[in-house]
């Protein structure tokens, strides 16, 4: 069975359905203003194409990187990714590519990003081919599950307005039977299939999940028919759920489209449910590659301590009435705070360490004697604190004191009398010597309740702050659906580390990161481009109308009520002026409804690309474009250097080249007035303890295979 490549498949629904689909839909409800009563649409043949060698590996791209590899490599790969060659042959050149890629240099970024696609890609088909082998022994779906779904859905269209007039137009009916003819099942996929004919509110409600259900049963049906029995049935099933699969996945890393995403998530579910053995090939390299976490961040000892530490110093005066005896004078007291980092493995763990210290000065009178002393007392304190991902818990703090006191001056009434001044003194010396354990108690005592409630308050104070920060940062997530749904925090003795995971239900993750030193005195975090992309799918810009000069505006202000805190993407740097001095007039960009902007990391450079119209005043309007942006991203002199590329523009629709060229050079000329070289400061300043500010330099960035590494000392 050849791969089936879903985009050409649908591109061909929407051209034969777009001459035969009807649009006699009236206004029924609230709930759905486009009349739902149901027209026929003649079948459509569903074209497959073969699995191809992806672009970036060809042998063709491999020769422009290394060309002595790219020569051995590259009929490897042609005959991997040929699924009409033999599996044991296709499996030979899978074990020789991998022996080939472990032995391949990564000296360069170039070719460090090479052997990362390469590595992910060769163990994908191979896992496949093992999977499309596999037997489908307790599987759970030799049987289509048709008939439930039609009657399930024919039960929810009763709930709706207008809902029975689809009764016919989807053959409920007929669905329900045994013997459902090969004709009906083809019929009722292609009316569920969302066309370019159709309006938004048509595509929405054949897009519901009730609907949906129903079509990949119907499709699930149609393949059925291709077999004699259901062992056959559920082998071939098998191959296809692994094929869309594989086909799907591939796609996705071509263009980081949500299609792609969703029809990926769908196949491996079912993979998982109905086909466990094809699904345990597969598991590692799926889960590793493409479901992965696309957010690490790692801080060391060292900027924790610097971040938390906070050194007081405090002096007051005494004056009060201690065992019965009025005691004056002065006190100085030091506070040292420091993490300790802990080794733990399922969540950050580090101590707060305080040192104090209180010395002191004091005279006490209690008549007949006045006694001078010092004392020099130490104290310590230890909170455990525990971060699990989305909250900081901690323990109540310890406590410990040790106290020094010295007599240094002893004065009596009776001192000018010879023979009583020895008797009272020695009496002195004795009470003095009695009340020191419970002087000194009573000295811990009050150190204890100065210092540790106090620590207790502060403390607790900054983790509940820091915890609604968090939380409210992940509820604004959750509403928009792209809250982490897997999220890991562990420490060794010398650094914390954290990861997430952001994929939802529809969406790709990350892929294995690219390593990175643990640095000693600073912190590394690295972000996965789908981290990016699924965060922006949450801003809204899908089918909005937006002018050109309020696009960063509006960047700035989706992500800081989705993240909930302020993010600054411009420096307020004026707009250049033209050379001769005409500016644009106003513009507008009318973004695509589904991936109106993706972010692609890769050989150092940010690669942005919009999907949007153009809305010149004065001028023709341009229908929706493939804008390419490339951006050099660098490190030169402390400085985060931006270097924008030659912009890329494509049509997906426009055959006249000369129109398309115009209006390519037009978007360009838009475009290129805040596209310029920019110079970024390296240094950010983080908030530490008290009011102090910790300036963290940016010493190392690098963009390689979908991933942004930084290093921050």
């Amino acid at each position: 069975m050849e791969f089936v490549t879903f985009l050409r498949e649908r591109r061909a629904r929407r051209a034969v359905g777009s001459l035969f689909i009807a649009t006699s839909f009236l206004v029924g409800s609230a709930v759905f203003p486009t009349d739902l009563h149901a027209n026929s649409e003649p079948t459509v043949v569903i074209a497959e194409s073969k699995l191809k060698v992806p672009a970036d590996i060809t042998e063709e791209s491999i020769e422009a990187i290394d060309s002595d590899f790219s020569k051995v490599a590259g009929p490897l790969l042609r005959t991997l990714f040929d699924d009409q060659k033999p599996s044991d042959e296709r499996a030979t050149s899978a074990s020789t590519l991998r022996d080939l890629v472990a032995n391949l240099s990564a000296a360069t970024t170039e070719k460090d990003s090479l052997r990362r696609r390469l590595q992910r890609r060769v163990n994908l088909i191979a896992a496949s081919i093992e999977a499309s082998q596999s037997s489908v022994e307790g599987s759970t779906t030799s049987a289509s599950n048709l008939p439930t779904a039609a009657a399930s859905t024919g039960t929810w269209l009763t709930t709706i307005p207008n809902g029975n007039s689809w009764v016919g137009y989807l053959h409920l009916e007929d669905l329900q039977k045994a013997d459902v003819s090969a004709d009906v099942l083809k019929q009722v996929s292609q009316n569920l299939t969302p066309s370019s004919t159709m309006d938004d509110s048509q595509k929405s409600f054949t897009s519901k999940p009730q609907l949906q259900h129903l079509k990949h049963a119907v499709d699930k049906a149609i393949r059925r028919t291709g077999f004699a029995n259901d062992t056959e049935a559920a082998q071939g099933e098998q191959k296809y759920l692994v094929e869309t699969l594989i086909a799907s996945l591939l796609s996705y890393e071509h263009d980081q489209l949500g299609s792609y995403a969703e029809e990926a998530r769908a196949a491996w579910r079912s993979l998982r449910n109905d086909y466990p053995t094809a699904a345990s090939h597969l598991r590692s390299v799926v889960n590793d590659n493409y479901f992965n976490h696309n957010l690490h961040f790692v801080v060391s000892e060292d900027l924790l301590s610097r971040l938390i530490s906070d050194y007081r110093s405090e002096s007051g005066c005494i004056a009060e009435c201690i065992m019965g005896a009025w005691v004056t004078g002065s006190q100085n007291t030091n506070v040292d705070l420091r993490a300790d980092i802990k080794p733990s493995t399922n969540r950050a763990t580090f101590d707060m360490h305080v040192n104090g210290s209180v010395h002191s000065s004091t005279v006490a009178t209690k008549s007949p004697a006045t006694i001078w002393s010092q004392g020099n007392n130490s104290f310590w304190m230890n909170k455990s604190v525990f971060f699990d991902g989305r909250n900081v818990t901690s323990t109540a703090a310890t406590f410990s004191v040790s106290t020094s006191s010295q007599i240094t001056g002893l004065k009596t009434k009776f001192d000018g009398i010879p023979i009583v001044r020895r008797i009272v003194r020695n009496i002195a010396n004795q009470k003095i010597a009695e009340s020191k354990p419970q002087s000194e108690a009573l000295t811990a005592q009050k150190i204890r309740d100065a210092a540790l409630p106090k620590f207790e308050d502060e403390a607790n104070n900054q983790f509940s702050t820091a915890n609604g920060t968090l939380n409210k940062m992940f509820a604004s997530l959750e509403r928009r659906g792209v809250a982490p749904d897997s999220t890991s925090a562990r420490s060794s003795n010398t650094h914390m580390a954290f990861s997430s995971r952001t994929i939802g239900l529809e969406r790709i993750g990350g892929s294995l990161q690219p390593p990175s030193a643990l640095i000693a005195t600073g912190a590394a975090v690295q972000l996965h481009e789908s981290a990016l992309n699924n965060a922006i799918d949450a801003l809204g810009f899908q089918g909005r109308t937006i002018l050109e000069k309020d696009v960063a505006r509006e960047l700035e202000s989706a992500l800081s009520d989705l993240f909930q805190r302020e993010i600054k993407l411009t420096d307020n740097t004026p707009e250049p002026v033209k050379a001769d001095g005409e500016p644009e007039p106003p513009t507008s960009f009318v973004f695509s409804k589904s991936d109106p902007i993706r972010v692609h990391f890769d050989k150092n450079q940010i690669t942005l690309v919009l999907r949007a119209g153009v809305l010149q005043t004065g001028k023709e309007e341009i229908p929706e474009q493939i804008i390419t942006i490339p951006i050099d991203m660098s490190l030169k002199g402390g400085k985060v250097v931006l270097e924008p590329g030659k912009i890329g523009i494509a049509s997906k629709e426009e055959s006249d080249r000369l129109k398309q060229i115009t209006r390519a050079n037009q978007i360009r000329r838009i475009l290129s007035n805040r596209l310029i070289r920019r110079e970024l400061d390296g240094t950010i300043d983080l908030q530490a303890a008290g009011d102090k500010t910790l300036p963290l330099t940016v010493t190392m960035i690098q963009l390689v295979d979908g991933w942004l590494s930084a290093e921050m000392m």
